[in-house]
């Protein structure tokens, strides 16, 4: 076992395969602290709030912004659970 350790191609292999695995969770790391101190996350109203800019310019039409609030609403548990948040009356109420 230590005369296939002593060669010098074997020694290689292991240290890149070592420096892949290090670079690997570097990675990973970083991908995770970026996404959690980045906190960019948009909220649903500010979503909802820019699509509705998107139709008064006219860049998406009338149906297409109700099928985007209505799949909002669909992946939203806790809107679709507060009474009170019907986004068709605020639109309404911006004309």
């Amino acid at each position: 076992m230590m005369d296939l350790l002593s060669d010098p191609t074997v020694k290689a292999g292991l240290a890149l395969l070592i420096v892949i695995v290090l670079a690997a969770a570097a990675f990973f790391l970083v991908a995770r602290l970026r996404d959690y101190t980045a906190q960019d996350w948009d909220t649903s109203d500010d979503r909802l709030s820019n699509f509705e800019e998107m139709r008064l310019k006219g860049d998406i039409s009338e149906e297409e912004f109700r099928t985007i609030q209505a799949a909002t609403r669909a992946s939203d548990p806790k809107e679709a659970t507060q009474p009170g948040t019907d986004s068709d009356t605020e639109s309404d109420s911006h004309r």
